[in-house]
């Protein structure tokens, strides 16, 4: 039970990081698009509302509900959920004001080329111009205070991402994710993130993701993994763990011949390697199965040619 819980907030997790990634790349975006002129009030809208159609606000909510109020969420998790909510708080005033500025400016400037008006539109055209000044003022200011308080956030992300070192659910995301973490972290951000996660960076975030496609049963990913981390450092237990999953692969698709193959390859490797009693007992258990189903079909070859 304790297990399935872990494993319900690893995922959470992978849906926050996933989900404020895309939310910074969104957002600097949005900044360009100010700075070009061409912010538009329907893109906010996508951002940010309050009605849970916005990444940000099931961002938030997502946050609140993993590390607000939770006994045994870490402090830089409880950190981050304020960085979130703020984040969300400052986008919700930039939408206010990009409304006034988009709906009501041209209804001003219409009303103001009128050729004649009365004292009452004239003090009310006064007003409406200053009300706009304003919000023009505070869109300026608030969207550099949120693109900078956004940028504190994926700074703060990246350390908190040392705490999550063991989540193989994040660390497969990040690595089928690149792009999106490049995006956000700029050009080798991700080998830069590892680096700073694992004594030995990208390598070691291969082998935790190859362990954790093995153990959700996606073995040919984990195949695929551990081929690339023999690419970067070539030793007996990297070797042992490619031949181990590519064992699984073949077994679970139904190439018995390939899977005794790899298996009895990796059997003979892990003879001399540490701790490798739980793969020993998972390819024995194999290997019954195996010579069953064989035995099965020899006898089954033998009785069809009696027949003959």
């Amino acid at each position: 039970m304790q297990g399935i819980i872990y494993r319900d907030r690893e995922r959470k997790v992978v849906d926050i990081v996933k989900s404020f990634l895309r939310s910074a790349v969104f957002y600097r975006q949005l900044y360009k698009n100010y700075q070009r002129n061409s912010l538009k009030f329907d893109d906010l809208q996508k951002l940010v509302d309050d009605r849970g159609g916005s990444l940000l606000f099931n961002l938030k909510k997502d946050c609140h509900a993993l590390f607000r109020g939770n006994d045994a969420s870490m402090e830089e998790e409880k950190l981050f959920d304020l960085a979130i909510s703020s984040i969300f708080h400052e986008a919700m005033i930039i939408r206010e004001n990009c409304y006034q500025l988009e709906v009501y400016r041209p209804k001003v400037v219409l009303l103001e080329k009128k050729s004649q008006k009365t004292v009452h539109e004239g003090r009310l055209l006064k007003e409406l111009n200053r009300a706009l000044s304003k919000a023009n003022k505070r869109l300026s200011q608030e969207l550099k205070e949120t693109h900078d308080l956004v940028n504190d956030a994926l700074e703060q992300l990246r350390e908190l991402l040392k705490s999550y070192a063991k989540n193989g659910l994040l660390i497969r995301f990040l690595l089928e994710n690149e792009g999106l973490v490049e995006e956000a972290y700029g050009q080798g951000g991700l080998k830069n993130i590892f680096s700073s996660i694992y004594k030995e960076g990208w390598l070691e975030a291969l082998l935790i993701a190859g362990a954790s496609y093995c153990k959700s049963g996606y073995y040919e990913k984990a195949s695929e993994t551990t081929k690339k981390a023999l690419a970067l450092r070539y030793s007996d237990d990297i070797r042992f763990l490619h031949l181990f999953y590519s064992g699984l692969r073949d077994y679970y698709d139904g190439n018995l011949s390939k899977a005794l193959e790899n298996l009895k390859a990796a059997k003979e490797l892990g003879k001399n390697l540490p701790n490798m009693e739980e793969y020993l007992e998972k390819m024995e258990s194999i290997f019954n199965t195996i010579m069953v189903a064989q035995k099965g079909i020899q006898l089954g070859q033998e009785s069809s040619s009696s027949l003959l």
